[in-house]
This record gives structure tokens, C-alpha cells and sequence, in this order.
């Protein structure tokens, strides 16, 4: 964990850590606009953390049969059997990955990625590997690593050291949750910390965004767009005026770039970049 939080100090202090978020947050948005209604589930923290659990039992550690996966998700308390059975149905009935029966053993069921999956995971790295090949050009990141079987081996073998060890937000930066964990939550954090720098530097910005025009971008509904907001709000975040804008506390852009330091970092650290 030490290693993590010395990457994500680094990282803050880049001076292109902006311009790293605006290409992060526009890579996403992308994908995001192509599929809202699954990506704007799927990038709910805690089932995103499901999906980097299977990941990393497929690529990292090789295991992969579904009965395995439940119990090991259950042991380490990343999701009942029944969340992740849910998530592993949603990325079959979308084409992301293929079950067959065991040979030896027709009871189990093994998973593995399609075509459509891999490529599409592939796009999604883009968000991170590309600020993060921007923030560090001489050590060529890129996605590519996830065509070289080692590479991509070890990139989530190192992620499940992570991931089963408990270093999560939930954890480490306990708040961020407050978005996060929410459907759409944490694209809309990114937007309005992007939208208020747009504006200026100031550790306080009142920027205007309509509830209607929220809910709109990010494909939720205004009751749910709100509910996000007043928690936040309830925490010190932010506060929403009279006129239907939003003021940005000091407490927001530390969150935020908090937030985005340590997402960078994690893969840094998958990589095995922390000492870079």
C-alpha cells in the first residue's frame, strides 16, 4: 500500500495531472456514450470490483471456473455468490465472455473471454493507459501490453495482490463512495471537477449545471441525480444553491484529485512502475 500512495503523490504532482483527467474522463465518456445503460452499472464500484476479480482469476491466476470464482469472491469479501453470478450473467447475455462445460468434470462451468470482450477491455485500458503513457512517455504505456500474454498475466496478478488484500476506496478513500458506488456517480464527479476547471484554479467554483442536463448526460434519472448530489452535499462536498448551481468546496477538489491519483496509481503499480 505504501508504494500506492507514493505513485498517487507523484502523479497529483505532475503538472500535466489535468490534462491526464480531461483525456481519462473523454476515453470514457466515449465508451460510456456507446453503452450508458451497461457502463453506467458496470462502473458501480462495487461491481467493478467483481469484474476485476474475474479478471484476475482469468488472466492473472488462471482459474477459471465459475464455482471457483464464487468462493473466492465470498473469502475475500469482494461479493456474495449471488452479486457475482449476476455480473457474470450480464457479461455472458452481452457477449463479453463464453462458458463451456468442463471435459473432465461436467459440473463445472469454465469462463472465458469472447473476441468481443477482449477488444472491448482493451478500449476501456485506453482511459487509464493512455494519460498514464502522457503523464510517463519514456516508460511506453499502452494498451498493448494486453496483447502480450506475460505482460497481461502479470499486469492482473498484480491487480489481484491489490484487490484480495483489500486496498479498494472503500478502504483507502472511503468518501469518494459517496459518487462511486452510485450508478453514474463517478462520471459525473469527474464532469463537474472538469467542468469547474474549466472555469479557473480557485479551490471554490460555483458552477452551472442543471439537474435535468446532469441526469441527461449520464443516462439516470433527475431523483437519482439529485439523491448523489445531496449526499455529497451532506458530507462538506458541495452546496446547491438557490438558483439551481452548484458551489465546489475545497473538500471536492481534494476528493477528486485524490480520487484520480490513486486510479492512475493502481495501474502504475500493476505495471510494475511504482519506482518510476
Amino acid at each position: 500500500m505504501k508504494e500506492l500512495y507514493k505513485s498517487c503523490e507523484k502523479i497529483k504532482s505532475h503538472p500535466d495531472f489535468l490534462t491526464a483527467i480531461q483525456l481519462h474522463y473523454k476515453i470514457n465518456m466515449d465508451i460510456y456514450h456507446k453503452q450508458p445503460l451497461f457502463y453506467k452499472t458496470m462502473l458501480q464500484e462495487s461491481r467493478f470490483n467483481i469484474l476485476l476479480a474475474t479478471l484476475c482469476f482469468i488472466f492473472g491466476q488462471r482459474i477459471a471456473c465459475v464455482s471457483d470464482i464464487k468462493e473466492l469472491c465470498a473469502r475475500y469479501r469482494i461479493a456474495s455468490p449471488n452479486r457475482v453470478i449476476a455480473i457474470l450473467t450480464l457479461l455472458r447475455t452481452t457477449g463479453r465472455v463464453q462458458t463451456r462445460r468442463d471435459g473432465d468434470d461436467r459440473r463445472r462451468v469454465i469462463l472465458g473471454p469472447t473476441e468481443k470482450g477482449v477488444e472491448e477491455l482493451k478500449y476501456y485500458l485506453r482511459g487509464t493507459l493512455e494519460p498514464l503513457g502522457l503523464l510517463f512517455p519514456k516508460e511506453n504505456i499502452s494498451v498493448n501490453v494486453m496483447d502480450k500474454r506475460r505482460l497481461r498475466q502479470s499486469f492482473f496478478h498484480n491487480a489481484a495482490d491489490y484487490l484480495f488484500n483489500g486496498v479498494i476506496y472503500k478502504k483507502i478513500l472511503p468518501d469518494a463512495c459517496l459518487f462511486i458506488e452510485k450508478d453514474g456517480g463517478r462520471m459525473l464527479m469527474l464532469y463537474l471537477y472538469l467542468l469547474a476547471r474549466e472555469q479557473c484554479q480557485e479551490n471554490q467554483v460555483t458552477v452551472s449545471c442543471p439537474l435535468s442536463q446532469l441526469a441527461k448526460i449520464f443516462f439516470i434519472s433527475r431523483t437519482h441525480t439529485r439523491r448523489i448530489l445531496q449526499a455529497a452535499e451532506q458530507a462538506g462536498y458541495l452546496a446547491e444553491n438557490e438558483d439551481g448551481s452548484l458551489t465546489l468546496f475545497p473538500s471536492f477538489f481534494e476528493l477528486v484529485e485524490n480520487y484520480a491519483g490513486f486510479y492512475f496509481a493502481y495501474p502504475l503499480n500493476y505495471l510494475g512502475l511504482s519506482d518510476i
